[in-house]
């Protein structure tokens, strides 16, 4: 278990190739974890109530609120104060900077506690500057991040089978697609293309084209 906050930035996706550490001594103010899944809507024919279908997990996000200080009273860790200005430059240049090594932000890991560990990027940062001392110098100051889950893609493929006739889908019409073609490539059967023409809203089962964007429901249970 982890006693401080840290923030791991690296070179790569793989998170392999280290780039530095931010390292918070003063406990989180708070954390808040954000998971949504997104819903298609299957309008039925001569129903009153649409049906709803799992399409996929949306983007989830963690919120990170810290207090970085400047004045010695969290420094028990430390044998001096590190100035305010100095942790946010730190901070910033281990999550939102661009890095001009990689052409974009790093890649992070989040590391708090008992928490599963993040892997994510950091979407955005709010500083909000408490106290100052007499000559301006802010000695307090407020910060909160949004970091956006970022799972490798390999692991996310393999995780979700995107075939799923369990799901909602949007497929874009090839060359000499058709219906039945399209129905099979889902469903395993080309018997649902009545499904799939109710969906969209098809009066003719022939009368798709190249390019057109069709809704795949999900087939009943």
């Amino acid at each position: 278990m982890e006693d401080t906050l840290k923030i791991i930035s690296y070179k790569d996706a793989e998170r392999k190739s280290k780039l530095g550490t931010f390292e918070c001594f003063v406990s989180p103010i708070s954390i808040r974890l954000q998971r949504r899944n997104n819903f298609g809507t299957l309008n039925v024919v001569n129903g009153t109530i649409p049906l709803t279908g799992f399409a996929n997990g949306g983007i989830n996000t963690m919120e990170v609120s810290i207090l970085l200080d400047g004045t010695g009273a969290y420094a028990s860790k430390n044998d001096e104060p590190i100035e305010v200005i100095q942790q946010l430059t730190n901070l910033m240049e281990n999550t939102v900077i661009y890095n001009g090594s990689i052409h974009q932000p790093p890649f992070l890991k989040v590391i708090w506690g008992t928490l599963p560990i993040f892997l994510c990027r950091a979407a955005s940062i709010d500083v909000d500057y408490k106290t100052f001392n007499s000559e301006g110098v802010p000695v307090q100051a407020n910060v909160n991040l949004v970091f956006i889950e970022d799972v490798d893609q390999e692991l996310a493929k393999n995780q979700a089978n995107k075939q799923s006739p369990d799901l909602f889908h949007q497929h874009k019409v090839a060359d000499d697609e058709s219906l039945a073609l399209i129905s099979y490539n889902y469903y395993s059967d080309t018997k649902h293309i009545r499904l799939i023409a109710s969906a969209n809203k098809l009066d003719n089962l022939y009368a798709i084209y190249p390019g057109q964007t069709l809704i795949i429901p999900p087939l009943k249970a």
